[in-house]
C-alpha cells in the first residue's frame, strides 16, 4: 500500500514538473515573441557618420564597407551626369573613389574639392544595375571591385549640396502668389513697427496696401478650392480693417488687438500651406497644389 503511494504520488509530482516546465517554456516563448515584435517595431538606429580620406578608401576599402562615410577629395574625372571619382590630391593620384549620386543639381566641376555623405559598398555589376547612373559596360568592368560612395550629399566648398533635389519650377499662378506673399511679409513687419511707435499715417498706409494684397491672395486659393485658407485670408483683411477704423478713432489698443489678430490668420494658413526647404526659402506645400 505505501509503496504504491509512493509511485503515486511520484507519478503525480514528474506530471506537475511536467506540467510547469511547459508553462514555464511557453511563458518564455511569448515573451520572446513580445520582444521580437517589440524590437522589430523600434526603428534602427541610424548609422554612426565615419570620416575618412580619400586615399584611406582606396587603400583599405573592406574596413569601410557597409559603413555611411564621408569623404573629403578632389573631384577626378567626370563619368556621367550622375558619376564621378574623387581623389585625395589634385595634384597626384592616390587612388579614386567612385561616386554615384541618385541626382545633381548641378554638374561637379573636375579639380575641385568636395565632401562627399554616403554609404561605402563594393562596386558591382548588381549595384551597376541598381544606380540611376547608366555606366557603360567598360567603366563597370573597370569599377568591379573597388569602392564607391553611393552620395546622398554632395557638398562644394561653399557649402552646397549638389546632391539636393530642387524643387519643380513655379507655375505662372504660384510665381504671382508668391511675389504678392513677398509684399505682404515686409508690410506686416512695417505695420507692426508703426503700430508699436503709434505712426497714425504709416499704419493706415500699410494696412490699405495689405488689403489690396489680401484680395489677391483670396483669388489664388479660391482658384484652388481651399475653403479654409479663404477663410484665414478674409480673416486677415477683416482685421486690416479694423486697425484702419481703430487707428482712426485713436483706439490704439484695439489697433493693437487688431493687428495680433492679422498676424495669427497669416500664421494659419502658413502652418497649412508653407513649408520651409532646405536652402532656407519657403514654398507652398503639395497640399497647395490643385
Amino acid at each position: 500500500m505505501n509503496h504504491g503511494r509512493r509511485a503515486a504520488c511520484g507519478v503525480q509530482r514528474a506530471a506537475v514538473s511536467r506540467a510547469t516546465c511547459c508553462v514555464l517554456i511557453g511563458t518564455c516563448s511569448v515573451a520572446a515573441a513580445i520582444g521580437g515584435r517589440a524590437q522589430q517595431a523600434s526603428p534602427p538606429a541610424p548609422k554612426q557618420l565615419v570620416p575618412v580620406a580619400a586615399s584611406t578608401l582606396a587603400e583599405s576599402p573592406a574596413d569601410y564597407y557597409g559603413q555611411s562615410v564621408s569623404v573629403v577629395g578632389t573631384v577626378e574625372q567626370k563619368l556621367t551626369t550622375l558619376a564621378f571619382t574623387i581623389d585625395q590630391d589634385k595634384t597626384k593620384t592616390t587612388g579614386e573613389v567612385l561616386v554615384l549620386a541618385t541626382a545633381l543639381n548641378a554638374p561637379v566641376d573636375p579639380n575641385s574639392y568636395v565632401t562627399v555623405l554616403g554609404e561605402c559598398v563594393e562596386f558591382t555589376a548588381e549595384i551597376a544595375g541598381r544606380a540611376t547612373v547608366d555606366l557603360p559596360p567598360d567603366l563597370v568592368a573597370k569599377y568591379r571591385g573597388r569602392p564607391a560612395v553611393l552620395a546622398t550629399s554632395v557638398l562644394t566648398t561653399a557649402m552646397v549640396d549638389l546632391a539636393r533635389r530642387l524643387p519643380p519650377p513655379l507655375t505662372p499662378e504660384e510665381d504671382a502668389f508668391d511675389k504678392v506673399m513677398k509684399r505682404i511679409g515686409p508690410g506686416f513687419t512695417a505695420l507692426r513697427q508703426a503700430v508699436s511707435g503709434s505712426e497714425a499715417d504709416t499704419v493706415k498706409q500699410q494696412a490699405a496696401a495689405l488689403k489690396a494684397s489680401f484680395g489677391a491672395t483670396t483669388a489664388f486659393w479660391k482658384s484652388r478650392g481651399k475653403t479654409d485658407a479663404v477663410k484665414w485670408v478674409e480673416e486677415a483683411r477683416n482685421q486690416a480693417d479694423a486697425v484702419e477704423r481703430a487707428t482712426a478713432r485713436g483706439d490704439w489698443d484695439a489697433v493693437k488687438s487688431a493687428q495680433t489678430a492679422l498676424g495669427q490668420a497669416c500664421q494659419n494658413c502658413h502652418g497649412a500651406y508653407r513649408e520651409r526647404l532646405e536652402d532656407g526659402t519657403y514654398r507652398l506645400k503639395a497640399t497647395a497644389a490643385r
